[in-house]
């Protein structure tokens, strides 16, 4: 018997517009932040910055299936993708379904992600005990697994280098899903042509990442920023920023020298591609800036954020909105409280991410530093 339900991506159809759609693959920047994570824990660099970067990572990684969830075609049976994923074509569905392959994978880094901060905060969760009072306190202490000396923090260390290292696989299989996604619905001949799509997806998403970071650190720590964190964050940034500038200028070249015809059919992408280098270029300079005046790093938060979101307005959005001949160029229909339910999955993500701020020290300082 054929079961009554499908996943998103078991046929090659349209992904029509629908604002989750566009908002969650905002918050897969939680995967990124998370792999940020785990290779300066590896490496033993931005120690400082560990804890508030795991935080929001969770956060946003935490609330990330509202979007795929809502767009299956039937929402009450959403708990299918994890008790009966279609993983394998079998004669009843022979579609294979990415986002239940992914979910399978969120489920395994958010618990890999919850680990590792369990055990990376331990010690410091018995550290910030010592001076908070009342409920704080009773939290840190449960959180710090009774790891109350140095030579146990040493065994906790152990445990999150492996989990960082596994972690790494289910992360950076949702760094590249979205674009994976787009690529599967063969009908898109913008998609379907966009060579770059994937590549310069995943930089994208990372200069979303390190773009929210500097940003809730910035209103964090006001005019105290240091150094030791902001400097390293912000190189990482300007690469990501010079990355997604220098591909979306290859993928137009790509498209006028190669192929004039395609390049005529995606003219309408054109205008917002040039305002994503332009503003990538800016948010570049502005990280070079921001290395020798800090403070300046509110700014490139800003630049970038609004860059990536016109990014991915244009390649989610717009490139949907040319017909499958390419003669034809349509307008978006949004209705209702699009807005709203545009912003509700970042809310999600943010009040999770101050909820965990609450239960977990965002600093690695210890008792008398």
């Amino acid at each position: 018997m054929v079961l009554e339900y499908y996943f998103p991506n078991e046929a090659a159809e349209p992904l029509l517009w629908h604002p989750v759609l566009f908002t969650y693959t905002l918050l897969i920047s939680g995967a990124d932040l998370l792999i940020l994570t785990s290779l300066a824990y590896l490496s033993g660099s931005l120690r400082k910055a560990i804890p508030l970067m795991t935080m929001m990572g969770i956060g946003f990684f935490a609330v990330v299936l509202l979007g795929p969830l809502a767009d299956l075609r039937s929402p009450q049976r959403a708990w299918l993708i994890f008790g009966n994923p279609h993983i394998a074509a079998t004669a009843q569905n022979p579609g294979i379904s990415l986002i239940a392959i992914q979910g399978i994978a969120w489920v395994a880094a958010l618990i890999l992600a919850l680990v590792f901060a369990v055990s990376t905060f331990s010690y410091y969760s018995y550290q910030a005990s010592i001076s908070a009072k009342g409920l704080r306190a009773a939290f840190y202490r449960v959180f710090s697994i009774g790891v109350t000396t140095k030579e146990r923090y040493a065994v906790a260390e152990k445990v999150a280098k492996v989990v960082a290292v596994a972690m790494l696989v289910p992360l950076v299989m949702w760094g590249i899903y979205p674009a994976s996604m787009l690529l599967a619905q063969t009908w898109n001949p913008v998609w379907r042509n966009w060579s770059l799509l994937p590549v310069v997806y995943f930089a994208d998403t990372f200069v979303v990442a390190t773009a929210l970071f500097l940003l809730f650190y910035f209103f964090w720590r006001g005019r105290k920023l240091e150094r030791d964190v902001v400097v390293p964050v912000l190189k990482i940034h300007a690469a990501g920023s010079i990355s997604v500038a220098a591909l979306t200028g290859l993928q137009l070249a790509v498209w006028g020298f190669w192929s004039p015809s395609f390049a005529e059919m995606t003219a309408p992408l054109h205008t917002l591609m040039y305002i994503v280098i332009i503003v990538m270029l800016l948010s570049f300079l502005l990280s070079l800036a921001s290395i020798r005046y800090p403070l300046t790093s509110l700014a490139v938060s800003v630049v970038a954020l609004a860059g990536t979101f016109a990014n991915k307005w244009n390649i989610l959005i717009n490139a949907q909105l040319i017909s499958k001949t390419g003669l034809a160029f349509f307008e978006a229909e949004l209705h209702g409280l699009w807005w709203l339910e545009t912003l509700a999955p970042v809310a999600a993500g943010v009040a999770l991410f101050l909820f965990l701020s609450i239960l977990f020290p965002l600093e690695v300082r210890e008792v008398g530093e």
